[in-house]
């Protein structure tokens, strides 16, 4: 176990969980992350590895992996143990999506045909079916709603119920039009519902002449709520049919739950696994984020680090712009125990919990930000002592909660125990505390166990230098700027630059000088000596560095006029290629005329005359030859400068049109060759020598034939600011919200009711959910009790 209780708030391991928690998609996922503990066994620590790299794999290289529904239904399916209890619609729903979504994760594995083990051995030893999802298909829609033909009984009673509703809307619709003329009925409120039932809004003068059961009445006393007489038996059908429903209803949902139950085992194990991909998920993605890796694992304990990083601290600069400094580190059984010295703030103890974190984060199966080609072993247990320990209600003092942390070390460290000290030896008197650090690191040094310990005690320096096994190192400083440059380097000790630094803060010379004397002379020249072998070491760096620099430069530049050349050694053949064919092929065509020539004078048997005549031709074919060739030479320039002309000819704002096309469009931006043109709403790239420009004439006569607008006015006169949607179907529902916000989107209508009803408030939750996915929605709430309460939507639309 490793040591101490608190290791992982030492290390800044609990904020690599709250990094998973906020990354896992479930509850069930987290739960995971909360059990996540540090592994000693090669083969688990592997395969636990090797399941997050191939999910990493997964999410940079596959199609996305299937990441929805992954709901805890863990409380349905305690739930649904019970007999004589059911489920409800929205339970079954979830339930259906978790089994779809964990039979998504199964095809995809599968399909990939064993490219994934680790993550594909997790499926083995589960039945997986879809006959639970078929069965909650079979009573509930897309939506998790009771379909009305779940049952043949239900499809019935629904059928009647919609009868009874339409016949009574049809009669209250009759009454109140009847009362309205009569002038009975309170303006600017329709048919509306109080306690289930539709009522007439009647002015409270009237009540008497509108005859019916009275539901309730306004705020202000003015309007009375009346369910009319004429509808009471209607009604009362109503509430049977709608009794009769809900038995039904409870009987569908009680008989698909026993149906499920003896499931339950099965869907509980697709749970757990479900919940154990998201986990892993996690890890992948927070190992993408981290640009992590999978390290060579060994067998035995042991790390080679290369170019590491510490994962929060990295993230943390990556987000301000700040360059991290990679860490490179070796513990092995010959150099077992790294003592690292150098300045305050010079990086020591980033150094000690970066090697920490990074090894706890490896053996509880995370990657770790590191080379690929970095080794890793497995150690048995970590120890750290790193801060401070003191405690009240223990009476310990700093150095005492360090002395207690050193018995563990002591006691029970061995071979595969990786230790971790920060400023070992300090918290008491120097004269005793590091005789004492160093017989500790002695007897940990012969236990062979490994280890990494920050110091400034200068014995134990001496010490990492002479025993075997140990191996000092440094945190380098810039001796020049008087500022850490937060590297490593093993095999020296470094200097505390006490006095530079206390120089550097504004302390006088005089106090300096004091201390100086207070320090012996063999102390004092051994500091010093560090200083000046650090200064020049940091020398021979910064000209190993350049000269590096300086050797990469010739090399690219080397490079480079490799590559010129080659492409110009190629241009050259190629044009002297072409010219030899060219100059072939007029050679050719010369003396095909010549000798035609020289054959007409031989068979015409020409005198002087004749042959005057035939050498002036050739004379002159021969000069037209010549012609040809330079024009040739000159062809390539002369259409470079019709291109050059043509796009000086173009301007911004132009009216152009593409060649061929009827379309007239703008030019918005020009190029060399290419210019950006809006064609009505579409912006598009065509290259200049397809487009052409547009008469001013052409624009107008465009103009004119353009289609006339929309009557706005005469639409908004038209549009009726209530949708009611009362007894309509949940797809349907839906189509005709999304219709009508649009349109009143589109007439600038800043305010609509959505009449719904109150029934189970299935409709209710559905339309709602619809509007707050729309983002045109600014908000909604319940109408005025008296205008229809929690039955009504209003709905407030940006603008």
């Amino acid at each position: 176990m490793p040591f101490p209780k608190n290791i992982e708030a030492k290390l800044g391991f609990l904020q690599v969980r709250e990094l998973l928690h906020a990354r896992c998609l479930s509850p069930m996922g987290m739960s995971y992350v909360d059990k996540m503990r540090f592994a000693n066994r090669f083969d688990v620590v592997e395969k636990m590895l090797q399941q997050t790299k191939e999910f990493r794999t997964i999410l940079t290289e596959e199609t996305p992996f299937p990441n929805e529904h992954y709901f805890d239904v863990s409380a349905y399916l305690y739930k649904a143990k019970i007999e004589g209890i059911w489920l409800q619609e929205e339970e079954l729903h979830q339930l259906k999506l978790v089994v779809m979504a964990f039979l998504n994760v199964t095809k995809f594995l599968r399909e990939r045909n064993g490219k994934y083990p680790e993550l594909e051995q997790l499926l083995e030893g589960l039945l997986i079916n879809d006959l639970i999802v078929r069965r909650i298909e079979r009573i509930l829609d897309t939506e998790g709603l009771l379909r009305n033909n779940a049952s043949p009984e239900l499809a019935k009673i629904a059928s009647k119920i919609q009868e009874k509703e339409t016949e009574i809307r049809r009669r209250i619709q009759k009454l109140f039009d009847k009362n309205n003329d009569l002038g009975y009925l309170t303006e600017q409120i329709g048919i509306t519902i109080r306690e289930g039932r539709l009522v007439l809004p009647v002015l409270a003068e009237h009540k008497r002449h509108v005859p019916g059961f009275v539901h309730d009445e306004s705020n202000t006393g003015q309007t009375v709520y009346i369910e009319p007489s004429d509808c009471f038996d209607l009604n009362n059908m109503l509430r049977e049919l709608q009794i009769a429903y809900r038995r039904e209803r409870e009987r569908i949902l009680l008989d698909i739950t026993d149906q499920i139950r003896p499931e339950i085992p099965e869907l509980e194990k697709n749970l757990q696994r479900l919940g154990v991909f998201d986990f892993i998920r996690a890890k992948a993605l927070l190992a993408i984020e981290m640009k992590a890796d999978l390290p060579i694992l060994r067998n035995h304990p042991g790390i080679i680090l290369e170019t590491a990083y510490h994962p929060l601290l990295k993230m943390s600069h990556d987000k301000i712009g700040l360059h991290t400094v990679p860490l490179s580190l070796v513990l092995n059984r010959d150099k077992h125990i790294v003592v690292i010295s150098g300045p305050n703030a010079g990086g020591k103890s980033v150094c000690l919990k970066t090697v920490g974190l990074l090894q706890y984060m490896l053996q509880c199966g995370l990657l770790i930000p590191c080379a690929s080609h970095s080794e890793i072993g497995i150690y048995k247990e970590i120890m750290v002592d790193i801060g401070d320990e003191q405690s009240i209600e223990n009476d310990l003092s700093t150095y005492s909660s360090h002395l207690l942390s050193m018995k563990n070390f002591c006691d029970f460290a061995d071979a595969k125990t990786l230790f971790l000290i920060d400023e070992f030896g300090t918290g008491t008197d120097p004269q005793f505390g590091g005789p004492l650090a160093e017989a500790i690191l002695h007897h940990l040094a012969q236990k062979k166990a490994q280890g990494i310990v920050t110091t400034h005690f200068s014995n134990l320096k001496n010490f990492a230098n002479q025993y075997r096994g140990l191996e000092n190192a440094s945190m380098l400083f810039d001796h020049d700027k008087m500022q850490p440059l937060y590297v490593l380097e093993l095999g020296k000790p470094g200097s505390s630059y006490a006095f530079e630094l206390a120089g550097k803060s504004g302390l006088s010379q005089e106090i300096i000088n004091y201390a100086k004397n207070k320090v012996g002379d063999k102390q004092r020249k051994v500091d010093d000596l560090l200083v000046e072998l650090e200064k020049e070491k940091k020398i021979v760096n910064d000209l190993r560095t350049r000269s590096a620099e300086k050797e990469r430069k010739a090399e690219q530049i080397l490079k480079q006029y490799e590559t010129l050349n080659s492409e110009l050694e190629k241009n050259k053949k190629l044009l002297l290629k072409q010219a030899k064919q060219e100059a072939l092929a007029l050679v050719s065509e010369a003396n095909s005329k010549i000798e035609a020539t020289i054959r007409e004078i031989k068979e015409q048997q020409a005198n002087s005359e004749v042959q005057k005549k035939a050498r002036t031709y050739v004379k002159n074919e021969i000069q037209d030859l010549k012609s040809a060739v330079e024009n040739a030479s000159q062809l390539s320039a002369a259409e470079e400068e019709i291109k050059t002309e043509k796009t000086a000819s173009f301007q911004i704002g132009d009216a152009i049109r593409i060649i061929g096309q009827q379309s007239i469009g703008e030019i918005l931006d020009l190029g060399k060759n290419k210019a950006v043109i809006a064609l009505g709403d579409i912006r598009t790239t065509v290259a200049l020598d397809q487009i052409e420009k547009v008469a001013a004439k052409e624009i107008k006569a465009n103009l004119k034939l353009a289609p006339k607008g929309i009557d706005m006015n005469s639409k908004i006169q038209q549009f009726n600011s209530e949708l009611n949607i009362i007894g309509t179907r949940g797809e349907e529902a839906v189509r005709q919200l999304n219709e009508y916000l649009d349109e009143a989107i589109l007439l600038g209508v800043k305010q609509v009711r959505i009449v719904h009803g109150k029934g189970y408030g299935i409709l209710r939750k559905l339309i709602r959910e619809q509007l707050k996915a729309n983002k045109m929605v600014a908000g909604f709430s319940d109408e005025q009790i008296e205008l229809g309460g929690d039955g009504v939507t209003l709905v407030n639309l940006y603008f």
